[in-house]
C-alpha cells in the first residue's frame, strides 16, 4: 500500500514535470529556417510563400526566421512584430526583375497602403505597422536595380522599407543595387541602424542610402554607404524629424553625403553627426530649405570631407533657403554648427538665406580647408536647386557667383573662427570670407586677403 502510493506520487510528479517541460518548450522563441517551410535557394522560383510561412510560424513566440546560405528570389517579404529576420553569411534575398511579381504594401487591415506620387509602393523587404522587429546577419539584400534603372516610373521603391513602425533594429546586413531607394524609414520611432553596408553604383538613379522621413529617435552608427544619390537624407513632410544621431560612418555619394530636404514642410531638429569620413561626394553636408519648414539645432562635428564626382560644382557645406516652385513662404534655418572639419575640395562653402528669411546662428569653427584645382565660381554661377523640377523664384537671392572660399549671404549672427584655408596653386587663391547682406557676423581674423 505504501509502495503503491509512492509509485503514484512519482507518476504525478513526473507528469507535472513533463507538463512544465512542454510549457517551457512552447514558451521558448522558435527558430524557423525558411527552407523548412518550402523556400528553395535556387534563384529561379519565387520563395515568398515559404518565407511568409516561416514568419507566421515564428511570430507568436517572437522567434527568429533564418535565411540560410543561398539565393532566395522574392517579390516582397513583409515582416511581423516581435521577430528577428536573420540572413546567414552567404544568404541573398534577391528582388525579382519582374515588377508584376511584387505585392503592393498592405497595412494592418489588409488594404493596400496609400501611394504617394511617383511610388509603386513595392519593395524587396518591408515592415508596416509593426514593433520590436530586428533585421540582422551578414547576408545580402539585392534590389536587382539594373533590371529597372532604364524606367524611372515602373520600378520597386526600395530594397528595405519600414513604415509606421516602432522599435526597429537593423544590424550588419548589406544592401545592394536598389531599383530606387536602398533603405527607407517612414513614420518610425526608435530606430537603430548599426554596422550596415549600402552599395549602389554612382549612376544608379534615386538610390538614397538611408532615407529618414517623418521619424524620430533614429541612431545610425558604424555604417559604410556608397550610393548614386544622397547617402543619408532627412525629409519632414507630415511630422517632425527629430533626435537623429549619426556616428562612425564612411560615406561616398554622387550627391549629398548628408542632406536635409528637399522635403521640409515641418521641423527637422536636434540632429548630430560626428566622426564621419566623406569621400567623392558632391556635397559633404547640404541643407535645402524649400517648403517653408524649419531646420534647427543641428551639429556636424569631427568630420573629414573630401568632395568630388562628376558635377561641375562641389560644396563641402551648402545651406540654402528658397522655395520649391517659385512661390510660397520661405522657411527657417537656425542654430547650425560645423566644428572640427578637415575639408579637401575644388569648390567652396556657401550659406545663403533670403533678405526676408536669413539663415541665423550658423557657426563655422575649427575648420581646415585645402583647395586644389579650384572651380571658377563666377563662371559656374547658378545655385543648385536640389530638385530638377524646381522653378527659380523671381528675385530670389543667389550667392553662387560670389568668389570666396566661404560665402555668407543674408545671414544673421554667424560666427567664423579658427578657420585655415590652404591653396595648392596661385590659381586657387580667393578671399577666405565674403559676406553679403549679413549682420551680426563674428570673425576672429582678417579674411579679406586671398589665400
Amino acid at each position: 500500500m505504501h509502495l503503491t502510493l509512492l509509485s503514484g506520487g512519482v507518476c504525478a510528479v513526473a507528469l507535472m514535470l513533463a507538463a512544465g517541460s512542454v510549457e517551457a518548450q512552447e514558451a521558448r522563441p522558435a527558430i524557423c529556417d525558411v527552407t523548412a517551410y518550402g523556400a528553395v535557394a535556387d534563384d529561379e522560383t519565387l520563395d515568398d510563400a515559404g518565407i511568409a510561412a516561416a514568419i507566421a510560424a515564428c511570430a507568436p513566440s517572437g522567434g527568429t526566421v533564418i535565411l540560410p546560405r543561398g539565393v532566395f528570389l522574392t517579390g516582397g517579404v513583409q515582416l511581423a512584430s516581435n521577430i528577428t529576420f536573420h540572413l546567414n553569411g552567404g544568404a541573398v534575398l534577391k528582388g525579382s526583375s519582374d515588377l508584376s511579381d511584387y505585392t503592393p504594401l498592405l497595412g494592418l487591415g489588409g488594404a493596400e497602403l496609400e501611394r504617394t506620387e511617383g511610388d509603386t509602393n513595392r519593395g524587396v523587404l518591408s515592415a508596416v505597422g509593426v514593433e520590436n522587429v530586428t533585421l540582422s546577419g551578414t547576408g545580402v539584400i539585392d534590389g536587382t536595380g539594373a533590371a529597372f534603372w532604364s524606367d524611372l516610373v515602373n520600378r520597386p521603391d526600395f530594397a528595405v522599407g519600414f513604415a509606421d513602425c516602432r522599435n526597429v533594429r537593423m544590424r550588419d546586413v548589406t544592401v545592394i543595387d536598389p531599383a530606387k531607394y536602398n533603405i527607407r524609414f517612414n513614420n518610425c520611432d526608435n530606430v537603430v541602424v548599426d554596422g550596415v553596408t549600402v552599395n549602389a553604383p554612382m549612376l544608379s538613379p534615386n538610390s538614397d542610402g538611408i532615407q529618414i522621413r517623418d521619424s524620430a529617435d533614429v541612431r545610425i552608427s558604424n555604417c559604410q554607404i556608397s550610393t548614386g544619390d544622397d547617402a543619408i537624407v532627412l525629409k519632414a513632410h507630415e511630422r517632425n524629424v527629430e533626435r537623429v544621431t549619426v556616428t562612425n560612418c564612411r560615406i561616398t555619394s554622387d550627391d549629398a553625403a548628408f542632406k536635409f530636404g528637399t522635403g521640409s514642410e515641418t521641423v527637422t531638429r536636434d540632429v548630430t553627426v560626428s566622426n564621419v569620413v566623406v569621400t567623392g561626394s558632391r556635397y559633404g553636408v547640404a541643407l535645402f530649405m524649400q517648403d517653408g519648414g524649419t531646420y534647427e539645432n543641428a551639429r556636424f562635428t569631427d568630420m573629414i570631407i573630401e568632395t568630388g564626382g562628376r558635377h561641375r560644382r562641389e560644396y563641402p557645406i551648402y545651406v540654402d533657403i528658397d522655395t520649391r516652385f517659385g512661390d510660397g513662404a520661405f522657411g527657417t534655418i537656425h542654430n547650425i554648427t560645423f566644428d572640427g572639419l578637415d575639408i579637401r575640395t575644388r569648390g567652396n562653402i556657401l550659406i545663403g538665406g533670403q533678405e526676408a528669411a536669413p539663415v541665423t546662428g550658423v557657426t563655422l569653427s575649427n575648420i581646415r580647408m585645402t583647395v586644389a584645382d579650384a572651380v571658377d565660381l563666377a563662371a559656374t554661377a547658378g545655385k543648385p536647386r536640389g530638385n530638377r523640377l524646381q522653378a527659380q523664384r523671381t528675385g530670389a537671392a543667389d550667392f553662387s557667383g560670389e568668389v570666396g572660399h566661404i560665402v555668407l549671404g543674408n545671414t544673421v549672427g554667424a560666427a567664423v573662427r579658427d578657420v585655415t584655408i590652404m591653396g595648392a596653386t596661385e590659381a586657387d587663391r580667393r578671399p577666405v570670407l565674403v559676406a553679403r547682406g549679413s549682420t551680426g557676423l563674428t570673425a576672429d581674423g582678417d579674411f579679406s586677403a586671398p589665400r
